[in-house]
């Protein structure tokens, strides 16, 4: 089986996900999806700027389309990363599930930016994004929070990640 997701089809990556291994499970198909949501983003805003009466700051758009590349590749990255570390039992699969929900978060950001650039037909594309990045966030914050209560209590890495953990779940019910 191939570290990387990338190096196999869509079909491969299902049929690896309802079979027996451990991996790839949970993290890697949020991550996944939250780069194929952040992928639809740039698409959106190139059609939005590309039209006559378009009115917005072009260089902000340009702006925007980077970002979202840019978070597209980390959650591609993210998405080996969780299996590399999960084979590995590194403490990497404590840190790789809020890694994504961070992403995410950000993704969201994105979205919400994009929304007042783009017309009717292109706003369920940015609301089809948004959504998978809301879910991405919630089963990576979720899984994040079950992998920290595995930790013995007096472990200090736990309360190291607790502390981190609970800002991103702030922030991310904040925003929505």
């Amino acid at each position: 089986m191939p570290d990387s997701v990338w190096d196999s089809t869509l079909a491969q990556f299902r049929d690896r996900l309802a079979g027996a291994e451990s991996v790839p499970a949970g993290v890697s198909t949020a991550a996944v999806s939250g780069a194929f949501a952040l992928s639809l983003l740039p698409k959106v805003l190139a059609i939005a700027a590309r039209r006559k009466n378009f009115s917005g700051d072009r260089a902000f758009v340009e702006s925007l389309i980077a970002q979202a590349r840019e978070q597209a590749l980390q959650l591609s990255r993210l998405a080996d990363r969780d299996i590399v570390a999960y084979r590995e039992r590194s403490r990497e699969m404590l840190t790789v599930p809020m890694d994504v929900a961070r992403a995410a978060v950000e993704g969201l950001a994105l979205c919400d930016q994009a929304k007042p650039l783009v017309h009717a037909l292109l706003a369920a594309d940015i609301e089809t994004a948004a959504a998978l990045l809301t879910a991405a966030v919630q089963s990576t914050l979720l899984t994040a929070d079950f992998n920290l209560r595995q930790l013995p209590e007096d472990d200090p890495y736990r309360e190291e990640l607790t502390d981190k953990l609970t800002p991103l779940w702030q922030r991310f019910r904040e925003d929505r």
